[in-house]
């Protein structure tokens, strides 16, 4: 049986969905703990180390969170970095990319470069993310209000778009001899995407944002 689950976490005080079908499962993850004698993890190939940002240990309200309530964080610095041109950028990444591991007692994880979906700013601005490879970083449009014939709809019953507006485009993906193709998507633009595809992001006044991939991208609106 399959079901289109919504897995979420926060990057600094704001919310990240990702959406995914697949099939019905518990995912559970173990860290790696690196022995102590070990202070350098050096990343090989295109992979690079990410030290996790904290996990939320209080709700908004103040309200101490349960181990298993808090909301495994997706982002974090890199701190070294294997045949890659990322080095000490702050980011963010999938959620269950990678591989989890404890260096000094801090959690990391190890990642391969196309696991990471975007470079953040200083101050967490999702609006300023600067998406990597061939991902695009859209604002959502707003959810109808009303039906067609005038009724208000509770906000469980809107139908969630897919369809907004392009803030930022990535560089573009590799081919297999190295020349980067630059997506064929405009800042600015109007653009309908795949209905569970991507990440999507929470940020200033609940804007909502989602970062999916060109191959995601259905048509362009005008």
């Amino acid at each position: 049986m399959q079901a289109t689950s919504f897995a979420g976490a926060n990057v600094g005080n704001k919310r990240i969905v990702t959406a995914s079908t697949r099939r019905c499962s518990h995912v559970i993850r173990a860290s790696v703990a690196i022995p102590q004698q070990f202070r350098v993890v050096s990343p090989v190939g295109d992979r690079v180390l990410v030290k996790v940002d904290k996990e939320e240990s209080k709700s908004v309200g103040g309200v101490l969170l349960p181990t298993a309530a808090q909301s495994r964080p997706t982002a974090g610095a890199i701190v070294s970095a294997g045949d890659v041109q990322l080095s000490g950028d702050r980011v963010v990444y999938s959620k269950y990319a990678g591989t989890d591991v404890q260096v000094a007692g801090d959690e990391h994880v190890l990642l391969k470069e196309e696991d990471v979906i975007g470079i953040l700013p200083a101050g967490d601005k999702i609006a300023d993310l600067k998406p990597l490879g061939d991902r695009v970083l859209i604002k959502c449009a707003e959810a109808e209000k009303k039906t067609a014939g005038g009724v208000l709809l509770a906000s469980e019953s809107a139908d969630k778009p897919n369809f907004g507006t392009v803030v930022a485009v990535g560089e573009g993906k590799k081919t297999e001899d190295g020349k980067q193709v630059a997506p064929n998507v405009s800042v600015g633009a109007t653009v309908m995407y795949s209905k569970y595809s991507g990440t999507e992001f929470e940020g200033d006044d609940d804007t909502q944002y989602i970062v999916v991939r060109e191959s995601d991208i259905l048509a362009a609106l005008s």
